[in-house]
């Protein structure tokens, strides 16, 4: 049995439509073309070639003990065919470097058709004729590696053919394998490729060898970059913390702090550690590189190095770094804005509040015992935005409310809300006063006279009341923290029915400061849904005044 690929192919017409080339490109980019294509084929086609190797050189392995010397000395042919047709691939499609002469075209059309194809057919035939045969000499358990020998030979085949079938000394005739002859041009144009505009930065060159920091800065700056330099390990330390460099070029080989001590002390920095830094080496084992990476560096250029291949490499560092500073910009912006909402947030609800709804994204309302009312109200305040403008009302009534948030503060009371012109206050929700009252006392006289300080001619009432009340959070778009009950509607009602420029406290408030405390009795007022009330006026504290709670 013997395969017989096909031995060549159509080539395709010179006049087919294609756009033009410049003249003074045409050459140029032909080279690039045609080295581009035999490095894709050549990979393309290492891959089959390679699978004949090492599932022939598996088989063997196995069959080694096995009384089939027959079956071993064919999967021995493969095996060498295979080896064979690696060297072929390599000496067939290795392309020209820049520069030298273009390898005879004829005479590499005619090795692909008769030395790959010669070693290609043993293989196929030889896989084929086993793969009938495996059953009858009990060697069924070979077949799935048989099959892989066959399927990557007549693969290997099949891309002969196509290149066969492309290859032309015209490069647009190899075009199509590599897409449109446009994309093409422009990928190896060089004139577009220099208007490409490149990061550029501030570049610290590290380098005990005067010769190549001087090549390195020279091809830095031609490239846009600000170039410092430094000739051992220390140097490059010293302009690190004296400087900021977006880019550290630094190599390995160095007296006194190698490179690998500066590229760890860098990274161990907190204010260094985000420099990109590229090492560069003529050190090309696969550790040096893996340890440099581990290390931290973004990436590593083997001596000498390629001017191309470095402009390429710093300019993606250089392009990285910019997009690091942008995240960090935002994720700094964020943290401020989230501070700025947290400081909203604790403006709007009591601290405790604010710890409850962030960790849990809710507030369970729940019951305050031994809780101090207090509603303060100014008096005659309509008529007072009756006649005057509305800008002096809420400038005056904000200046009075700011002064009162303060007092409460300074007293332990809590704020929970402004209705109008009226202020409602709480002391002992928290768990924060063993004596609510005298507190809620304390800030309301407060409060009395630094509204009459205020040059506006106000003056207040004050209410407090004591008990238990329901608090809970209202709202989705805009959060308040409110109370309700009881304790609540009766301290209004103290306000309400007090007297002007004084407190007025119900008889369960007045209870808790009584020994301490001097007031007159006012009688009782009709509650709804409570009946008589007694209600005291606070006259002062008695000669010793009660501790500070």
């Amino acid at each position: 049995m013997t395969h017989t690929p096909r031995t060549g192919g159509q080539q395709r017409r010179h006049d087919d439509a294609q756009p033009d080339l410049p003249a003074t490109t045409t050459t140029h980019v032909t080279d690039r073309v045609r080295r581009a294509f035999l490095a894709t084929k050549r990979d393309e086609l290492l891959t089959p070639v390679r699978v004949i190797s090492d599932v022939s050189g598996h088989i063997l392995t196995v069959a080694r003990d096995m009384d089939q010397p027959g079956f071993s000395g064919d999967i021995l042919k493969i095996q060498s065919a295979g080896e064979s047709l690696t060297a072929l691939v390599h000496q067939i499609l290795a392309p020209a470097a820049p520069g030298e002469p273009t390898v005879d075209d004829e005479s590499v059309r005619s090795r692909l058709r008769h030395d790959m194809l010669n070693e290609l057919n043993p293989v196929i035939n030889y896989s084929e004729m086993w793969l009938e045969d495996a059953e009858e000499q009990f060697l069924s358990g070979f077949i799935p590696e048989l099959r892989l020998i066959h399927n990557a030979g007549l693969r290997s085949a099949e891309l002969v053919d196509k290149i066969l079938a492309a290859w032309d000394i015209d490069a647009s005739d190899v075009a199509p394998d590599l897409g449109d002859l446009d994309h093409l041009h422009a990928i190896f144009d060089y004139e577009k490729d220099a208007a490409i505009a490149t990061e550029q930065g501030h570049v610290l060159v590290v380098d005990d060898n005067d010769i190549n920091r001087d090549i390195l800065s020279r091809h830095l700056e031609i490239q846009g970059h600000t170039v410092a330099t430094a000739r051992d390990g220390n140097e490059a330390l010293e302009l690190l913390n004296d400087g900021d460099f977006d880019l550290m070029l630094l190599d390995i080989v160095m007296p006194g702090i190698n490179g690998f001590e500066v590229l760890a002390r860098t990274k161990s920095d907190p204010r260094l550690r985000e420099t990109p830094i590229i090492m560069i080496s003529a050190l090309e084992e696969m550790e040096i590189v893996a340890r440099c990476i581990e290390l931290g560096a973004e990436d590593y250029l083997p001596k000498p190095f390629n001017p191309v291949v470095l402009k390429a490499r710093v300019g993606a560092c250089l392009e990285k770094r910019r997009f690091r500073q942008r995240e960090i910009s935002y994720l700094n912006r964020i943290e401020q804005e989230k501070q700025r909402a947290d400081e909203l947030l604790h403006v709007i609800l009591p601290a405790d509040i604010v710890s409850e709804l962030k960790t849990t994204n809710e507030v369970v309302p729940r019951r305050y015992d031994n809780v101090a009312v207090l509603f303060a109200d100014i008096v005659n305040f309509t008529p007072y935005c009756d006649q005057h403008s509305p800008e002096d009302v809420v400038s005056n009534l904000q200046k009075l409310v700011v002064i009162w948030e303060e007092i409460a503060l300074r007293h332990g009371v809590q704020k929970v809300k402004t209705i109008g012109d009226a202020f409602m206050a709480a002391c002992g929700l928290f768990g924060d006063s063993d004596e609510p009252v005298l507190n809620c006392v304390r800030c309301g006289l407060e409060m009395i006279q630094a509204t009459l300080d205020l040059p506006i001619g106000w003056n207040v009432r004050i209410g407090i009341h004591t008990g238990s009340v329901v608090g809970g959070v209202l709202g989705r778009r805009q959060y308040l923290f409110d109370l309700w009950g009881d304790t609540v509607n009766t301290a209004a009602r103290m306000e309400s029915h007090g007297i002007k420029g004084s407190i007025v406290l119900s008889r369960e408030a007045w209870s808790r400061i009584e020994n301490d405390s001097q007031g007159t009795p006012l009688g009782a007022i009709t509650v709804k849904g409570k009946g008589d009330m007694e209600m005291f006026r606070f006259d002062g504290f008695n000669e010793t005044p009660p501790s500070q709670s």
